[in-house]
């Protein structure tokens, strides 16, 4: 379809985005209150985070975004590796966190991982084809506290990569940075758990790349935007996040099984036969 075409192409071209995030479309501080870009995590003890159970492939696969389930976007399934192959590597360590963010082997390692890419529609719909916006949306649930840490990776790159950074992506491409910004209202208040959004100015092109990140759980929604056609204007639209949140919340995938060492997640039959 053009609108991954186009996709593709821009990922390629601003980073090879994975998580980005967008940043994660093709290709992701400070704290915040309500309607704010950052959130603390909620309280959460050790106890409580064990008891939250780990999502599968088949289980995220539940929680996709359907093709025309928000208005005025067009929803595509992606492969894991849209947003990029490889690990993107950078010399500033404390920056490694928005780099790794980009591409699609993010540390930590997820336990599954789902990725689908919207573009928003042209004020005649379908028919009326694409505008600029073009994002990325990476859903991974993880063992441990494997979300959290990625949260907080991410808002403490931003802090100290503010200046910009330098990196390659999986493909060994060059891609520089000039700044990193904290978004004080990239996410509408009461979505999950905590949450971060960021820009990364791209310093060759005009298009910046937006990452925002919100925890519900053990489960990390990533959205990754771009924009072509009007760089200043991009957003991750609340429209797209308040859909997939609630989407990850419906109970046909909130009540996941516990991961299984003789079922492999990915195979998904065991954990819908559990849950069904």
């Amino acid at each position: 379809m053009k609108a991954m075409a186009a996709f593709s192409t821009f990922v390629s071209t601003v980073t090879a985005l994975t998580t980005v995030a967008v940043l994660g479309l093709t290709a992701g501080c400070g704290e915040v209150g309500a309607g704010g870009a950052s959130r603390p995590a909620r309280g959460e003890g050790k106890n409580e985070l064990d008891a939250v159970r780990v999502l599968g492939s088949a289980r995220l696969v539940h929680a996709e975004l359907g093709a025309h389930e928000v208005p005025g976007f067009r929803v595509e399934r992606a492969a894991a590796g849209a947003a990029g192959n490889g690990r993107p590597r950078t010399e500033r360590v404390a920056c490694r966190a928005l780099a790794e963010a980009l591409g699609s082997e993010p540390r930590p390692a997820p336990y599954a991982t789902v990725v689908t890419t919207f573009a928003r529609l042209g004020k005649g719909g379908e028919r009326a084809g694409f505008e600029g916006l073009m994002g990325m949306i990476r859903l991974s649930s993880y063992e441990g506290d494997g979300a959290g840490a990625t949260v907080r990776g991410l808002r403490d790159a931003a802090s100290s990569c503010a200046d910009g950074f330098r990196m390659r992506t999986g493909e060994g491409v060059p891609q520089e940075f000039s700044a990193v910004r904290v978004l004080p209202a990239g996410v509408p208040s009461g979505l999950g758990d905590e949450a971060v959004a960021l820009r990364l100015e791209n310093a060759a092109e005009r298009a910046p790349s937006l990452i925002t990140a919100v925890r519900s759980g053990r489960t990390l929604a990533m959205f990754f935007a771009t924009s072509l056609s009007d760089p200043e204007g991009v957003e991750v639209p609340a429209a797209v996040l308040r859909a997939q949140m609630a989407k990850l919340s419906a109970p046909r995938v909130a009540s996941p099984v516990p991961p299984s060492a003789s079922v492999p997640a990915e195979s998904g039959e065991a954990e819908d036969a559990a849950g069904a």
